[in-house]
């Protein structure tokens, strides 16, 4: 039995936005409506959502699953689509599953065959990288979230002594560190470094079919922030209280500590 799946993402300036058909373990997309929103993602993405459910005839309440982007990105945009997404799961009483919002920028090149390198804005003059390698449409993730200095990013790149594709946003404030001569980093097309609607549904589908997609249970999803706020960094430097690491689920704790 095929089932819709409504997929969004704010956590960079582009709003991901589909609308797929899941049947078993495969996913097709229906319609997209990726969109731009700096510093909008609030008060857009809902209307936006509406607006793609009457244009393919479908009523809120035939949605049967929910996917969102879970970052990391923008402190904000995360905390934006996620609690969105969670609202919208818990009153339509549907599954919510969620997907790395780096992960939905590297299957936008799945036809690109060798190594993935996607840096995603953190701000702070640091980039979100992630390692991913592309052979024969398929996306295979090499390296965990984190948050590092661009400079350090692409000098690993480089000693992993292989091309390297680079795409994210994060290239646009640090073209000339992945772009190199004989560094062996090129940059992608702009066109794919921000996260889509189909990017999140080709992510559900590789993580449906290797069984991690989860449980669907809202209440368990948790955002990828990788990092403290600069709120409780401050407080921390403030009280003299030294930082634990983050855990994977980049969520410091069973609370949401987040901040930007």
């Amino acid at each position: 039995m095929s089932a819709f799946v409504l997929a969004f993402d704010t956590a960079s300036e582009q709003v991901a936005l589909a609308l797929g058909r899941r049947d078993g373990h495969e996913v097709e997309i229906i319609a997209h409506g990726d969109f731009e929103a700096p510093r909008q993602a609030l008060s857009a993405l809902l209307p936006a959502v509406e607006r793609l459910l009457k244009s393919c005839g479908v009523r809120p309440g035939e949605l049967d699953e929910i996917l969102v982007g879970r970052g990391p990105g923008s402190f904000t945009g995360v905390r934006i689509g996620v609690a969105t997404a969670k609202g919208v799961a818990h009153g339509l009483g549907a599954p919510l599953y969620g997907v790395g919002t780096l992960d939905a920028v590297a299957w936008r090149s799945r036809t690109h065959t060798g190594l993935l390198g996607v840096v995603g804005d953190a701000m702070r003059k640091e980039v979100y990288p992630a390692l991913f390698r592309c052979d024969a449409g398929v996306v295979q993730r090499l390296t965990p979230d984190a948050v590092a200095k661009p400079v350090d990013v692409a000098a690993m790149w480089v000693e992993l002594e292989e091309s390297v594709l680079v795409v994210g946003n994060g290239l646009a404030k640090y073209p000339e560190l992945f772009d190199a001569e004989d560094s062996g980093l090129s940059i992608g097309p702009q066109e794919l470094w921000a996260p889509s609607g189909a990017g999140l549904l080709a992510a559900y589908q590789a993580a449906l079919q290797a069984g991690t997609a989860g449980d669907g249970d809202p209440g368990l999803l948790l955002p990828v922030y990788t990092r403290l706020s600069d709120a409780e960094e401050n407080e921390s430097a403030r009280v003299g209280a030294v930082a634990a690491p983050l855990p994977s689920s980049g969520v410091d704790g069973p609370s949401d500590r987040s901040g930007r």
